[in-house]
């Protein structure tokens, strides 16, 4: 209620009150005039009479005379707004125009926000379109949802948000040739980093840093961890990648993931895909350290996840046969060690390499239904007979040739000839979608083809020779996720000798060894090109992304092309 004027206040009424000259309201001068009394603020008659200010601004005003924001006196008005604005002078002027400006600047900071939302929320859509039945341990709705509400999110959520939408677009190659001109500079300062992989990759990892991982241990820091090693993997930084892919384990240690009995109280939904999570850090980290011969942890010591009772079935019937391969491989395969004199091997290694071999042929890759994961059980298994092959004969295999343990030389053939029969006819994608750990797999088997033909040629039984073999390697190589792969100049010189070039990287015709239909087949420069996301088999698709096509500036023209059908769960075929 409004409180009188003091009967002693040396100031008569001859001008209006202190605050309908401040809000430029009419006054009636009454003391208490009627306008404070009816806006209940106190009225007084404290200010020098000067020059009038302009007009405007009446709301605003009112609200900072309620909540006691003006203070007056006969110099100046000084108002303390949220923008900490001050008014100076003798005359009661209308504050400048920043406020205005602010509420501009807001309302871009705010468009921005969505932007970088929307776009975000682009890039989870394509994790779950494209690269979903190799790592299905996310749920579509949840991601999506949470993209779209990116700042609302805690730092924890933010920053595993961003390492996923950072490993899609580099696993994929969506920045090869787009940079992020001036138009996106708004997005990219409120994201503190250009809208690309690498800019993601530093975003996250910024943000990491801004709250203690071991205070914050759940799921997504295990997935965050992961994801930030798939960013770096693929960019070939393979000492950050091991970091953070063991920083994913130890976290899942923490957790209980590989602990059967953490399972049991669960709810279902939790429980699969906790075992999810655990079944792809263990085929992961089999495939890295095997490749670059590092020491393992993880043991198969946890149920499988269900395949018919799961959300998307087809899915999981791949994944689980993919993890097949790996639980072949003993834990104790990893503690032999490669000595630098491979005639110095000790028998024992070399029969279990035979005896792993022998078994991986049991697992059968044309049981896979997605043609990405049937291609990638399948140069997986190859892989890993080709990897066994070279563990028995170690770095140069003339020096085994011969030996009555050795195990044939026929293996690297065998594996070069099946792969051979699938890199002709699986699409483009397919081959994309994995990233580098395919180029590194054929790559590994180009290099043991080579070395196996510099020692014995495969009999005449073989319908096609080792220079058919390995460069049907070269081609696919030479036009893998949009471009040459960084391993094909290695493995062109590793077969010099198996190609007859003395300078294979200057001399070989790459017109030979990238297929000379690429001139005249106009369907074949799709084969070099970068992903077409639109023919790819579909994943799980859950949301209307209509509202994307305005931030399709920020993805790469392959992305632009993108056709988010909803599909069920269940049907990922």
């Amino acid at each position: 209620m409004a409180s009188l004027a003091s009967p002693s206040q040396p100031r008569s009424p001859q001008q209006v009150c202190d605050n309908c000259r401040f809000r430029k309201t009419k006054c009636d001068r009454g003391l208490p005039c009627s306008s404070c009394v009816a806006s209940s603020i106190r009225c007084q008659y404290l200010h020098t009479l000067r020059r009038k200010g302009p007009r405007g601004g009446k709301g605003r005003r009112l609200l900072q005379i309620r909540q006691g924001l003006t203070q007056l006196d006969k110099d100046h008005i000084e108002v303390s707004t949220p923008a900490q604005l001050q008014l100076e002078g003798a005359a009661a002027e209308e504050p400048p125009l920043q406020s205005s400006v602010d509420a501009r600047t807001s309302s871009t900071s705010e468009r921005s926000k969505h932007q970088l939302a929307v776009a975000l929320a682009a890039n989870v859509q394509v994790f779950f379109k494209h690269l979903f039945p190799i790592m299905p341990v996310l749920n579509d709705a949840e991601v999506l949802a949470d993209a779209l509400q990116f700042d609302e999110l805690p730092f924890p959520r933010q920053a595993f948000i961003l390492s996923l939408c950072a490993a899609t677009r580099i696993q994929l190659k969506l920045d090869y040739v787009e940079e992020c001109d001036d138009a996106h500079t708004s997005l990219n300062a409120h994201l503190g980093s250009p809208l690309t992989g690498e800019g993601l990759l530093s975003a996250a990892k910024r943000l990491r840093r801004q709250f203690d991982i071991v205070d914050n241990r759940g799921l997504d820091a295990v997935l965050t961890s992961f994801f930030l090693f798939a960013a770096h993997g693929n960019l070939d930084q393979h000492h950050h990648a091991w970091f953070y892919l063991n920083e994913s384990m130890t976290v899942a240690f923490s957790l209980g993931l590989d602990n059967e009995a953490t399972y049991f109280n669960l709810p279902k939904g939790e429980r699969e895909l906790r075992r999810r999570i655990f079944w792809l850090l263990f085929v992961t980290e089999r495939t890295y350290a095997l490749q670059h011969r590092r020491p393992v942890m993880l043991r198969s010591t946890i149920t499988k996840p269900q395949v018919v009772d799961s959300d998307c079935p087809v899915v999981m019937h791949d994944f689980v046969n993919h993890i097949r391969l790996f639980e072949l491989l003993p834990h104790s395969l990893y503690d032999w060690l490669p000595n630098s004199d491979p005639t110095q091997q000790q028998g024992s290694s070399i029969v279990l390499s035979q005896r792993v071999a022998d078994k991986l042929c049991a697992v059968q890759a044309t049981d896979s239904v997605l043609e990405s994961q049937r291609f990638d059980t399948l140069v997986t298994q190859q892989w890993l007979r080709v990897a066994m092959w070279r563990l028995a004969y170690g770095v140069n295999p003339s020096l085994m040739y011969g030996h009555a343990a050795s195990p044939s030389l026929i293996v690297p053939f065998e594996a070069g000839k099946t792969i051979m029969a699938q890199l002709d006819v699986v699409s483009q994608t397919s081959k994309d979608c994995h990233g580098i750990g395919i180029e590194q797999k054929l790559f590994d088997i180009g290099i043991s083809l080579a070395d196996a033909s510099m020692v014995t040629f495969p009999t005449s039984s073989f319908e096609f020779g080792s220079l058919d073999l390995l460069s049907s390697i070269v081609k696919c190589l030479g036009r893998i996720r949009g471009g040459k792969s960084h391993l094909l100049p290695e493995l062109l010189k590793h077969s010099e000798g198996v190609l007859a070039c003395t300078s294979p990287a200057a001399q070989i015709d790459m017109q030979w060894a990238l297929g000379d239909e690429s001139s005249s087949d106009p369907d074949s420069a799709a084969d070099g090109a970068p992903m077409q996301l639109e023919d790819a088999p579909t994943g799980q698709d859950a949301c209307e992304l209509s509202q994307f096509d305005t931030v399709g500036a920020f993805m790469s023209a392959s992305c632009d092309k993108l056709g988010f059908d909803d599909v069920d769960a269940g049907q990922l075929a």
